[in-house]
Formats: C-alpha cells, sequence, structure tokens
C-alpha cells in the first residue's frame, strides 16, 4: 500500500513537471514571434479615388526594418462589425495600397458619420497577430483659381459633408505638384479662418511644361478628416522651353548619338596606327629574308 501511495505521487510529480515544462516551452515559442507594426492612412483625391495606404513594419536586431510579403485583410467597420472589402500583400517595400473606386459610396459610415478603415493580420510563424485601423469624417475641399486685377489667388473652403458645417483652424498647404518633389507657395502655418477658407497668391514666374501649372490644396494627415487633397489646374506658368537637341548628336549623348566626326576621327586613329604595325611588320620580314 506505501509503496503504490509513493508511486502515485511520484507519477503526479513527473506529470505536473512535464505540463511545466510544457507551458513553459510554449510560452517560449510564442515569445519568438516577432510584433509586427501596422500603419494605415486615409487619403481622398476630389473628383478622384479614395484609397487607404498599409505600410508593414517590425523591429529586429534592434533596428525598424519594412516587411514584405505580408497578407492584409482590409475591412470597413459599423457599430463594432467588421465587413471585408479585399486581401493585398504588401511588396518589397513593405507598402500596399488599396482604392476605393466608387469613393466613399463603397463603405457605410455610423450614425454620427464617422468611418473607420482597418487592416488585420492574422499572425504566420515569424510575427504575431495584429491590426491597425484609421478613423475619419467625410471632408469636402472645394478649390480654384481667382484673378484680381494682374494677380492671381488660390482660394480653397473646408467643409463637414455630414455636418454642413465648415472647418475653421484646419491647417492646409498649397503646392505646386512636382515629380518628385512639391513646390510649397504657400506659408507654414496656413490656417481656414472661421469661414473655414483660404487665400494663396499663386507667383507667376514658376515654369511648367506649356505653361500649365498642376495646383494642389492639401489637408495633410488631418486627425478628424485624414488626407484631402484637390488639384487646381493653371494655365499661369512660365513655358518651358523645348530641347530643340534631343536625338541629335552631341558630345553629352549617349553613346549610340556620338557626334560623327569622333566616330570618324577614333577610326582614322585606329587604322592609321593598325596599318603602321603591319607596315613595319611587313618591313622587318623582308629584312630577315634578305
Amino acid at each position: 500500500m506505501k509503496n503504490a501511495s509513493t508511486l502515485l505521487r511520484k507519477t503526479g510529480s513527473t506529470g505536473l513537471l512535464i505540463l511545466m515544462m510544457l507551458g513553459v516551452w510554449s510560452a517560449f515559442g510564442q515569445s519568438e514571434k516577432v510584433r509586427l507594426r501596422m500603419r494605415t492612412t486615409y487619403t481622398k483625391i476630389i473628383d478622384g479615388p479614395v484609397y487607404l495606404d498599409l505600410q508593414t513594419s517590425a523591429r529586429i536586431d534592434r533596428s525598424n526594418v519594412d516587411v514584405p510579403g505580408i497578407g492584409l485583410e482590409v475591412y470597413y467597420e459599423v457599430d463594432g462589425e467588421e465587413f471585408p472589402l479585399e486581401t493585398v500583400t504588401t511588396d518589397a517595400s513593405g507598402k500596399a495600397r488599396v482604392t476605393l473606386d466608387k469613393g466613399l459610396a463603397q463603405i457605410q459610415p455610423d450614425s454620427t458619420g464617422l468611418y473607420i478603415l482597418g487592416a488585420s493580420f492574422g499572425g504566420n510563424d515569424q510575427f504575431r497577430r495584429g491590426s491597425s485601423s484609421v478613423e475619419f469624417r467625410d471632408a469636402a475641399l472645394s478649390a480654384s483659381l481667382q484673378q484680381r486685377d494682374s494677380l492671381y489667388f488660390v482660394e480653397a473652403t473646408l467643409s463637414d459633408k455630414m455636418l454642413d458645417s465648415v472647418v475653421d483652424g484646419a491647417l492646409v498647404k498649397v503646392q505646386v505638384r512636382r515629380m518628385f518633389r512639391p513646390l510649397r507657395i504657400s506659408k507654414d502655418l496656413l490656417m481656414t479662418d472661421d469661414d473655414g477658407s483660404i487665400s494663396v497668391e499663386v507667383p507667376q514666374d514658376i515654369p511648367a511644361p506649356e505653361g500649365m501649372l498642376d495646383l494642389e490644396v492639401v489637408l495633410d494627415d488631418h486627425s478628424t478628416y485624414g488626407t484631402v487633397i484637390a488639384h487646381i489646374p493653371a494655365p499661369i506658368g512660365v513655358p518651358v522651353a523645348e530641347d530643340t537637341q534631343a536625338g541629335a548628336r552631341t558630345l553629352w549623348a549617349p553613346s549610340s548619338r556620338t557626334p560623327l566626326f569622333i566616330i570618324l576621327f577614333t577610326g582614322l586613329l585606329v587604322f592609321g596606327s593598325w596599318g603602321l604595325i603591319l607596315y613595319l611588320i611587313r618591313n622587318l620580314y623582308k629584312i630577315a629574308k634578305s
């Protein structure tokens, strides 16, 4: 009887030890996974698309790195219920974009006019599951080019579409769209006034193809309305002269358009050098024969 009791205690102790080791191993295995950092940014183009930019990164070996190849489930949320939109995969830079071709009519707000867009990651062997969302209201940004005497001004008004009221005290930028980096023409702290409006003079000495400027009025990453952009075509720039030497044979052109005199001169040097060498070889051969 005593032996049976001792055996039972040993068996129980062994089982408890095994369970503890399994728990520690499981916790250790989970702690090996890295937390995936996700960022969501909402952008609305007036009279254009609405899109959600996604960025995934992680802190690995004490440095932040972009994480490519992450599959994300994109959804919108209404009153705590999630509705799927589509699945995207981050590119080599850890970025992905979801475009709502029908604008905000493709999703629904809650009763207060608040929209919620988000993305979730189910986790894998390397990264833990995670999610990120952005909340915003629908804003209207009307912008136009106005002329006063010989001067031109960009005038814009920002308003909340559902509340049908203007938005004052919002930081707005006016800039010229460029290929690499926009040219800002407004002051650093340009805020909408009590009427939700701004007015900025546009310089008329900015070069542009055929004199057509692509002006942008930008509400950048607002805490309530996200990023809202309005484009204004403005034919008030300085026309850029076309390069009449495009395709011509010049010294700074690619090798396929090398000037002809350089080709001829180089060819004469090469053939002349080889001709002299062959002439000397021929004379040496004659001397050796004689």
